[in-house]
């Protein structure tokens, strides 16, 4: 009986090896707010994770802004590009970016205080989103989407 506890153990730590993990912490963070939603609401002081897709990046004498297509985030925190959007956000930082900081088309994950709100518009038609602050965030490399996970199993011994 202890040999199919030592089995499970071993069997519990390689799955979570093989799992990539999230890049942020979650203690005090909303992760069930989609930005649509914090864009009509004075949520006060707060900090969420969010993801998407970047779709644009300006520079000014300020700092940068960061336009973000939201798409709500899996268990480990990559956006769900296949899943409908869930609105804009802007992430505004200090320094000035450059375009292999933040590429257009490229998905990331960000973990930022909501700072206030913004307008803009897409077309002809304006809409209101969230801007974040002291934010810190991860950039998905391309194809994340595709890979699917790798299995293996391997018996060794070490000497």
């Amino acid at each position: 009986m202890a040999g199919r506890g030592l089995t499970l153990a071993a069997l519990a730590a390689l799955l979570a090896a093989c799992a990539t993990p999230a890049p942020f912490l979650v203690e005090g963070a909303r992760l069930d707010l989609a930005p649509y939603v914090a864009a009509d609401q004075d949520l006060g002081d707060i900090e969420v994770i969010w993801g998407g897709m970047i779709v644009a990046l300006r520079v000014g004498e300020e700092g940068s802004e960061i336009e973000v297509l939201a798409h709500p985030l899996d268990r480990r925190q990559r956006p769900l590009t296949r899943a409908p959007s869930q609105g804009r956000f802007v992430i505004r930082v200090p320094q000035r970016l450059a375009r292999g900081d933040a590429p257009e088309g490229r998905y990331l994950t960000v973990r930022g205080r909501v700072v206030g709100r913004g307008e803009g518009s897409i077309g002809n038609s304006p809409y209101h989103y969230p801007v974040l602050g002291q934010a810190r965030w991860a950039l998905w490399k391309s194809g994340f989407q595709y890979e699917q996970p790798q299995w293996s199993f391997g018996v060794g011994v070490a000497l």
